[in-house]
């Protein structure tokens, strides 16, 4: 634009009477008026003596009067928590430059008005041809500019704001309550844990470089309480691999619904050992018959020894017949070489899981509270985590313990 022409626009815009007008006053509040407090009284019966009746009125007023203990205010609003200073900056630049934006839109809208628009006076006359091919590029223009339009006004439509609606917040707000209600209705469970040596390394155990062995995963919680631990275990597949198959196949889960998922440590001895994976009767009377088994496996072999905490050894009955229950020693157990198979270590998890787990325990074995495998799996070669079936037998009910 022309210096003289934007010398022009600016006296222009600088006149009063394009100036914004001053803010009204406020006008003040007129003072509030309290009303008299007007307590709901019940009337007097003929057969109640005034002394009693005025005495019940001042208690129905001292009722009526009482103010409530909790603060159910909206809690103070704080916009600098909300708003912070870089985005104010961000914000503040950008105002600046729709300002100059609007300026100069101004200026033109000036010109537009004193020059009665734009005039292609420079065309020739006889090229009408591009004329045609000028107009038709306009309108070109003005199509994608109405286009660009109508997508605007459709994503304001959708558009909503990153707070979240009162609804939502309502919604929210009873899902954390029901389970506020629910954990405040469950029992609570102590650990008095001791300390397990959980150090001691035996060489024993140590994987061969070329060996590649599978690691499964065991949730354990107290039914109805507080969560202990998710463990991992390595399976040693290349000294006793038809023990870890097994155990592998009732962590997968069978088609008949056999599975280690949702049974419970029937028997925890404290500072010694405790017993599960009883997926027939989940109390230790059962005995699981793989399917299309005339009878249990036997012991294959009692090559490792139970001298490491946390060691997984699969039970042997006297009769030689592997059932499908684990035991998983809290401290070296030489009584139980020769007599159950070791097929596992835990080498990851929680440290307290093992205190947690014998602290359940009372000395003849019997758990204090209902200890079990809230959820299994196992990794691949791949190293993905598959989940485990969960068991799907009825179980025999129990005899609840005399209070």
């Amino acid at each position: 634009m022309h210096p003289v022409r934007e010398r022009a626009c600016d006296d222009l815009l600088a006149n009063p009477l394009l100036r914004t007008p001053p803010p009204e006053p406020e006008k003040p509040r007129p003072p509030r008026v309290r009303r008299p407090r007007v307590f709901k009284l019940p009337p007097r019966f003929p057969l109640l003596s005034k002394d009693f009746y005025a005495c019940w009125c001042n208690h129905q007023k001292e009722l009526q009067m009482s103010r409530h203990i909790v603060d159910d205010s909206p809690p103070e609003l704080f916009p600098e928590l909300y708003l912070k200073p870089r985005r104010l900056d961000f914000y503040a630049r950008q105002l600046e430059e729709t300002m100059i934006v609007n300026k100069e839109l101004l200026k033109k809208i000036n010109l537009i008005q004193r020059t009665g628009g734009y005039v292609d006076c420079w065309m020739e006359e006889g090229n009408k041809n591009y004329n045609k091919l000028l107009c038709k590029q306009r309108q070109r223009m003005l199509n994608e500019i109405q286009r660009n339009n109508l997508y605007f006004y459709s994503r304001l439509l959708i558009a909503r704001s990153e707070q979240w609606l009162t609804s939502e917040l309502d919604e929210l707000w009873e899902d954390t309550k029901h389970k506020l209600i629910l954990g405040a209705s469950l029992p609570f469970i102590l650990f008095k844990t001791g300390r397990i040596d959980q150090d001691m390394k035996d060489p024993a155990f140590d994987k061969p470089p070329s060996v590649v062995r599978t690691k499964v995963s065991l949730d354990i919680r107290v039914l109805g309480g507080s969560k202990i631990g998710k463990v991992m275990v390595e399976l040693f597949t290349d000294i006793v691999p038809q023990t870890c198959k097994l155990f592998l196949n009732l962590l997968k889960g069978d088609p008949n619904g056999h599975a280690y998922t949702g049974t419970r440590f029937f028997r925890v001895v404290p500072d010694l050992y405790c017993c599960g994976g009883d997926v027939s009767k989940d109390n230790g009377f059962g005995c699981y018959l793989p399917e299309g088994e005339i009878q249990p496996m036997g012991a294959e072999n009692y090559k490792l020894k139970h001298s490491i905490p946390g060691v997984l050894s699969m039970v042997v009955s006297k009769d030689n017949e592997v059932c499908g229950f684990f035991n998983i020693i809290f401290k070296p157990l030489p009584q139980f070489d020769g007599k159950h198979v070791v097929f596992g270590r835990i080498i990851a998890g929680p440290p307290p899981t093992l205190e947690r787990i014998s602290a359940l325990g009372l000395p003849l074995g019997t758990p204090t509270s209902d200890c079990v495998i809230h959820s299994s799996g196992y990794f691949t070669r791949t190293g993905q985590y598959r989940e485990g079936n969960p068991n799907t037998i009825k179980f025999p009910p129990r005899r609840k313990n005399k209070k």
